[in-house]
Parts: C-alpha cells; structure tokens; sequence
C-alpha cells in the first residue's frame, strides 16, 4: 500500500545513519531505494500527520514523537518507528492480548496487517497468503472481543480499572484512523484489505446500545389485580436503574473518552429509546385514575431531572423529552387526566357536602376556632382545588391553565349545591338547637371561601360569577340572622315610647338582654361579617326606635313629661351604644340621631330647637317635615307658628358637604317605608 509505504521510505531517509536495518525489515523496504526523488513532494496525509520526521531528518525518534502532541501514532509503537520495530508473531500479538495490553496489541496487529498486505503482490502462495489473513483476523477477532467486553461492562470496569477503558478508547481510536488511511489510500489505489474499513465505531455504538438495553432490563409482567402497585414497580425500576447508570456515566465512563465524542449524549439517545419502549408500553396498558397523574409526574419530572445532568443542556433535554412518547398518546394521557380531575374533585366536594350536611343534622355545636364557628368544609374544598392547581402545573403550565378553568367549574358546581343544601337546612329545621351557630358556621365557609378567591384565582370573569353566589349566600344568611332577632325583639320594640314605656323600663331590658344574647352567638362570626352585622343590626335598632317615635303614641303632657320622653330617649340610646360598643361595633352612622330627637323634644325655646332640626337635618338630609312633625308631637303646647317656623328650616340650603355621603336615616330602612 503506497501511503504506508511512502511513510516508511520517508521516515527510513531520515534516520538511515543512525538506524539499523534488521533483517525482517530489509526485505519489506528494498523497492524503497529506488523511489524517485519527486516522489516526497505529493501531499500525503500520513506523512503531513508525522511531518517532522521528514522535514528535520530527526534522528531521535523520541524526540519527534514528542512534537506530535496529542495526535496517536498508529504507525509508531513505544515511541519508535515500524522499520526499527521487530514485527512480533501472531503468538506474541496474542500474549499481548492476553495481559490486556490492547493498545500495543493493536498496533502491532495493524503492522502485521500492513506487512501482509503489501507482501500478497510479490507472494504467489495463495495458501500462503489465506493462511496469514486468518491468522490476522482470527487475533483481530481476539482483541476486538477482549475491547467489546470491556465496552459492554464499562458501568464496572470505568470504576474498578478506568484506565483498561480508556486503554480500548485507545484501540478505537487507532482503529479508526487506520481505517481512513486505507479509505483515503483506496480512493487513490483502489485497492485495500478486504477487512477494511473495519467500522469499529458502528460495532462500539451497537455494544453500547445492547449494554444499556440489557441494563434496563424488562417490564415485570403486569397485573389487572393491582395496576398501580405494577406502575410503581415499572417507574421505580426504571427510574432507580437509570439514575444510578447516568451517575456513573457522569462520574466515571465519561473521563475516559475525549471531549468531542460526546458519550454522555450517546449513551442519553440509547437510555432515551430504550425507556420509550417501556413507556409507550406501559402508557397503553390502559392506565386509570390517579394512575395518569403518577405517569405524567414521571414523565414531566422525574424523568428530565435526571438526563439535564447528562445532557447539561435543556434544549437537548427539551428533545430527550419530546420524543419519549408519540404527541398522539401524550395529548390522550394529558385529556385523561384533565377528565379523571374533574371527575375526582366533583365526587370529593360532593361527600365533603355530604358530611358537612350530616353534622348540620346532629345536635352538636360547630366546632369553635380562633373564637369564631368552624367547619372543614371549606379547608377540605380549597384544599380539592388548589391541590389540582398545584399537580398540574406541576406537569405544565398548559395543564396548570386548563387545571384552572376546570376546577373553576366545580368550584361552581360545588357553591351552587352548598347554596341549594344550606337553603333545605334553614327551610327544614327552624328549631334546631343550634340552628343560629349553624348559620353562622355556614357564613364563616363563605368568607373563608371568598378569601381564597379573591387571593388565588385571576381569572376576573371567572372570580365574579364565584364570588356572585357567595354574595347571595352571605347576605340570605345575614338575612336570617336579622329576622330570627328581630323577630323576637318585634312585640318589645312595639312597646317603646308609648305610656307603659314611659312608666316602666321593661321593654328596652327586654329588648336588651335578646340583643346580647344574639351578639353573644353572633362573635362567633369572622371580623368581616361580624362587623357587617353588627353595623347593621345596630343601625336598624335605631330606626325601629325612631319608627315608634313617629307613630305618635305618645304625647307629653307637662314639661316635666316632656323632659322625662327626652331623658328616657337619651338614656336608652346610651344603653344601645354602650352595648354594641362593648361587643366591638366600629358602627357610628346614626349615632347621633336618636340624641338629637331627644334633644328637640327637651329644648324650649323655638330658634334652639330650629338649630338642633337643622343639624339633624345636616346629618341626615333624609328628614322629611312628616318625620319632624311626629317628633314635635312630643312637645307640650306647641303652637301651629311655631311648628310652621322649624319645618321652614328643611326647606333652607343647607352648607352640605356631598349630601351622598351623608346618612340615611329612613331612605334605606325596611321598617320604615310605610311611613
């Protein structure tokens, strides 16, 4: 073969004074002699590889070896030259294969192969020449067993003896670029060993493949009995195997190849097929339930969290991901588990209701926490949709999204139902002992509801429809509570500023001690309602007192009566402050009206009762003269001009700031529109 052999007439030019020619190579390098001296200048690969042999005519042939750092020498052997090299015998290549010195095995093998090849031109023994080509294959097929194993066992032997690893990266390499000289030489000559190109990568990749495919292993059978104890056994398998594989991969196989080979994405491609075998098979095994969830997870998080340490690239992990499974099954996975949620977290808030009702049913009292009713209810409904919030976006986002709208749904479904259960509650037991602490322990789940809402979810138009029917609840629930007190403060409020309640304070005990019973209960509600109610059944107390007023029941007879009605307003206006102030009410709209009615009916004089009309009037742009006129039937003596002066202020402009703003005294009250 010219290329070796131009390499040879070269190298021997340059060390013919300082190197002896043994008998076995003076034969292979008679023709050189007579090479014509052009015969240098033709580019040569091999030669240009080893370009200081020829161009410093080294004698030193460590010395040259040197300056070709980095390159491997397939034609030099212990840092000498293939003339001043003995061409070892079949046997001694097999000794050599044998201690697992593969490397110099391997170059004195590719010698030998050279040396026979250029020999079959002058060797008419054709039994001859067969006989030396399977001795040569037959040790080829020697080493390149010793080197598959050692690849195929390259999880043990890179931690036990890494350097017999690298020693057959070594052997591939060299192979390798043996392999295209011939193919460069057989372009030019047309004619190379029939063995080559030996194509040791291709058989390299194919033993790698077949070590990770036999590493991995094989599904164990599955099971319709016990699906999900099968896929955990798959996954944990699968995933336990892999982890520990691409460690050592990592740590310890990936040091003994050079950089641009790449073998830790090599070997993620082989994992990645393998794995994808197994998945797909376990992804049409028909998978149910939570099963999907626990799948996906696998496939979405488990699986990439381990190849980015192998791959180090998230594009190529993005790929590795990918391609795991078809888009087909992936998007028939992904709309199973969608369907599976919803069903699950439909079937899960209707049993929670279902508990939830039964305790309505029972005679025990809410539970109490932080002072307030409590109920798990709510706790176990956020928990059903934030926990499918959370899993899927836990996959992705696209699932997260999707998550979101379908669990906005049940969410709707759920407050509809809740809605439909509390009214069947409230029609159904009336006298239930603990019917108001229910009611209360029903809107606290309405406010702790709506917190989450308003915190959680993004989707306005979604947020509204939500929080739409937590409204109507809480105020049906507000409602209730209003009617169930007043109800029974009713008869007692009847009796107010009339003779008997001029004579005896019954009535506002009464009316007292029914109200504190009721705010007693009604602390157990959250701040937020608690306040909303407590504002307004303080304020609605104010105006069924000032409703009794404007039925004129009552008409003083003598100033000292006069001044008595005024005393008795003021103190039992005090009474009712007092009261709710003391069970925490931040209330004070009307405040001031039941004061300054009682201050109009005390004063005498005419100019000091029309100022107290105009602050009255002031505060609660509201008053009408009928409103005014039931309050100056109160007074003794009260004569028509007099009465015609104080109404004339209501027809004054006032200096109102935004007469909005200000409050309503009657405009808004129930209690008091057929007046």
């Amino acid at each position: 073969m010219k290329k070796f052999k131009r390499f040879l007439d070269i190298a021997e030019g340059g060390n013919k004074e300082n190197t002896k020619k043994t008998s076995s190579t003076q034969k292979n390098v008679t023709s050189r002699k007579n090479l014509k001296p052009n015969a240098e200048t033709k580019y040569n690969p091999l030669k240009a590889c080893l370009s200081p042999f020829s161009r410093n005519k080294a004698s030193n042939t460590e010395e040259a070896l040197d300056s070709t750092v980095n390159i491997v020498d397939i034609l030099g052997i212990n840092g000498k030259l293939w003339h001043s090299i003995k061409l070892l015998s079949e046997k001694d290549i097999k000794e050599l294969i044998e201690q697992k010195r593969y490397f110099k095995a391997d170059q004195h093998l590719i010698k030998l192969e050279y040396e026979r090849y250029t020999n079959d031109a002058t060797d008419n023994n054709e039994d001859s020449i067969k006989k030396e080509k399977k001795e040569i294959e037959s040790l080829y097929e020697l080493l390149s067993a010793a080197i598959f194993t050692v690849v195929k066992e390259s999880m043990t032997i890179s931690k036990e003896n890494p350097n017999l690893l690298k020693t057959a990266v070594q052997v591939k390499i060299q192979e390798e670029k043996a392999d295209q000289i011939y193919l460069e030489e057989n372009g030019k000559s047309g004619s190379i060993p029939e063995f080559r190109p030996r194509q040791w990568d291709t058989k390299w990749l194919s033993i790698l493949q077949q070590s990770v495919n036999e590493r991995i292993g094989e599904l164990p059978s599955a099971s319709d009995d016990n699906k999900t104890e099968w896929l955990t056994q798959c996954l944990v398998q699968i995933h336990s195997q892999l982890k520990a594989d691409l460690d050592t991969i990592v740590n310890c196989i990936k040091p003994c190849y050079p950089q641009e080979y790449n073998i830790c994405e090599k070997y993620a491609e082989y994992y990645r097929k393998k794995i994808s075998s197994h998945i797909t098979l376990i992804a049409e095994s028909g998978l149910k339930g939570k099963d999907i969830y626990t799948f996906l997870h696998w496939i979405y998080n488990c699986y990439p969290e381990i190849m980015i340490a192998v791959t180090q690239s998230e594009d190529v992990n993005q790929q590795l991901l990918n391609t795991l499974l078809p888009e087909k099954t992936i998007s028939h996975l992904k709309n199973e588990y969608i369907s599976v949620t919803q069903s699950d977290a439909r079937m899960r808030m209707i049993k929670s209701l279902q508990i939830e009702e039964e305790n309505w049913s029972s005679e025990n009292e809410p539970l109490v926490l932080n002072d307030c009713y409590h109920s798990e209810l709510p706790i176990d409904i956020i928990q059903i949709i934030d926990g499918a919030f959370r899993d899927a976006r836990n996959l992705t986002s696209e699932l997260g999204d999707l998550a979101q709208d379908i669990m906005l749904e049940e969410a709707n479904y759920f407050l509809e139902s809740f809605q439909r259960a509390a009214e069947n509650f409230e029609k159904k037991h009336l006298n239930h002992p603990n019917f108001i602490s229910i009611v209360i322990s029903i809107t606290n789940s309405c406010e702790t509801i709506r917190n989450y809402f308003n915190e959680q979810i993004t989707n306005v138009v979604l947020k509204e429809n939500l929080l739409s029917i937590l409204n109507e609840m809480e105020k049906r629930r507000k409602d209730i509570l209003f009617k169930t007190l007043f109800c029974k403060l009713k008869p007692h409020c009847k009796m107010l500023v009339t003779e008997k309640w001029l004579a005896c304070p019954e009535p506002i005990d009464k009316i007292y001690d029914i109200t504190e019973e009721q705010l007693s209960k009604l602390k157990k509600l959250k701040a937020p309602q608690y306040q909303d109610v407590l504002r307004e059944i303080y304020q609605q107390l104010i105006t069924e007192y000032i409703l009794r007023i404007m039925k004129k029941r009552l008409s003083c007879k003598t100033e000292n009566q006069q001044k008595q009605v005024a005393d008795q307003i003021q103190n039992e206006a005090d009474q009712l402050r007092e009261l709710f102030h003391f069970y925490g009410s931040e209330a004070t709209l009307l405040e001031s009206a039941l004061p300054k009615i009682a201050e109009i009916i005390r004063l005498k004089d005419v100019n000091a009762i029309i100022m107290e009309v105009a602050a009255l009037f002031q505060d609660f742009p509201d008053v009408g003269k009928e409103h005014i006129r039931a309050i100056l039937h109160m007074k003794v003596n009260m004569k028509k001009s007099d009465e015609k002066k104080i109404l004339n202020i209501l027809n004054t402009p006032l200096n109102n700031t935004d007469s909005s703003m200000n409050g309503k005294l009657f405009s808004n009250s129930t209690f008091l529109k057929a007046i």
